[in-house]
């Protein structure tokens, strides 16, 4: 069925809201320097609410045909009989209250991996020469998500992001460097520029130090900074602050208007953003503190969440507004860390005696009251003497607020769209590297 057609029938059916969506992707992994795997996938899905009486029900699954959709309305309807009264209850939106359709310049890109294989093919080629050997998985992913609802609302948002990360690892496995790049196509990526980059990190490693636990001055490359900037987004809602349950609670009132970051500190989302962009509607299929079933269409636009240092905006559905006091304010899907001219070069140069961090892995909650983290750093961690690289040092298990790391932040650098590794391309998130005072590595780990 085509995704107009899921719409319209589901909400012939019977349905309060529906929306389809359909996702095309390509895949493929490297490993022993040569290409072990390529897949392809496609899916077409509905997403179908139904509302009785202010109760819900959600039914969701991929979608072959009329008779399926039906199904899913039927059973939609059924499961929101017998469902208690929704607490985030409130009118569905209209199509004037709800985002505007936007037509974006948006055509499939069928060519999949094709821009990368030429590069790739030159990566793979030199690191089986240098008896080196090469990991990597590149993913391109392409949606289209149409919204229909039984008040008016019709929308249509796509988004197309490309992924490529790279792990040069010597012979012996015992030194390994990585590299990730995200962008809206694989044009965007250079991969030859990537394996140069990796070539001279691993070259870092031939001199190799260790250093013990404690606190240090780091560089965090932009992968590393994109990892602890959407573990703070994840926690910017005002359920969680007015619950006390999270970092945002304050003295009766959540932080809104507190200085909580370095001056520096800028972050923003704008879904319209080119290199970034997204859907610019809200479409998920449960409540929660980050969203309603009930708001679903409402326009994601532009917003500054920390102005120079201080928290402006905190996610907040409309009844939980409504009920609070709050100002209305979506979710997001992309995030920027506004930067300066300052490229990383240049950071490292000015360094007297700092680490240089590349990526942080197996991040966890330890303490959502302060939003403490920990998890490790993999893949090159780099001391910084005197302005230059010196040697590769072992690595860390680190114990760190997102919040505390960008107050400590003294300096920020150029940003760019960054490779988040441990929640990969699902959120575009343009970060700097960024220097930052009192980083605590908690206890030596002995991964590489």
């Amino acid at each position: 069925m085509r995704l107009t057609e899921i719409v319209d029938r589901g909400i012939e059916a019977g349905a309060a809201a529906v929306l389809a969506s359909h996702s095309s992707s390509v895949n493929c992994r490297l490993a022993n320097s040569t290409v072990t795997t390529n897949g392809q996938e496609e899916s077409t899905s509905a997403g179908v609410v139904a509302i009785e009486d202010d109760r819900v029900g959600v039914r969701a699954a991929d979608i072959q045909d009329e008779a399926q959709l039906r199904k899913l309305s039927v059973e939609a309807i059924e499961s929101a009989l017998s469902a208690p009264l929704a607490p985030d209850s409130m009118p569905l939106l209209t199509p004037r209250e709800a985002a505007q359709p936007v037509e974006a310049d948006w055509a499939l890109d069928r060519r999949g991996l094709e821009p990368l294989l030429p590069g790739l093919q030159r990566a793979l080629e030199e690191s089986r020469s240098s008896g080196l050997q090469l990991y990597g998985y590149a993913q391109l992913t392409q949606e289209t998500e149409l919204l229909g609802t039984r008040t008016g609302v019709h929308l249509k948002g796509h988004r197309r992001a490309g992924s490529l990360s790279l792990t040069l690892k010597t012979q012996d496995l015992k030194r390994s460097v990585w590299s990730g790049r995200v962008g809206t196509s694989f044009e965007t990526i250079d991969v030859d520029q990537m394996y140069l980059r990796l070539r001279e990190r691993l070259a870092w490693t031939e001199r190799q130090t260790e250093l013990a636990p404690g606190h240090y001055e780091v560089l965090l490359e932009p992968s590393a900074t994109a990892d602890m900037l959407v573990r703070l987004a994840w926690e910017m809602h005002a359920r969680g602050a007015d619950e006390e349950r999270t970092v945002f609670a304050g003295n009766g009132s959540s932080r809104v208007g507190e200085q909580m970051y370095a001056p520096t500190v800028t972050v923003e989302s704008d879904p319209e953003a080119p290199e970034m962009r997204g859907v610019n509607f809200t479409r998920g299929l449960s409540s929660s503190e980050y969203g309603s079933v009930f708001d679903l269409g409402l326009a994601m636009g532009r917003t500054t969440w920390i102005d120079q240092g201080v928290q402006q905006e905190l996610i907040c559905p409309r009844r939980w507004a409504q009920d609070h006091g709050h100002k209305v304010r979506p979710d997001c899907e992309n995030l920027r860390l506004v930067g300066t001219d300052t490229s990383l070069e240049q950071m490292i140069a000015a360094t007297e005696r700092a680490l240089l961090i590349t990526s942080l892995w197996y991040i966890r909650d330890v303490d959502p009251s302060t939003l403490l983290l920990t998890g490790l750093t993999r893949d090159g961690v780099f001391l910084i003497e005197r302005g230059r690289v010196v040697a590769a040092v072992n690595n860390f298990r680190f114990n760190e607020s997102p919040v505390r790391v960008l107050a400590n932040t003294t300096e920020i650098g150029k940003s760019e769209l960054a490779l988040a590794r441990e929640v990969g391309d699902s959120v575009f998130i343009e970060a700097p590297p960024i220097r930052v005072d009192g980083f605590f590595m908690s206890s030596v780990s002995d991964s590489i």
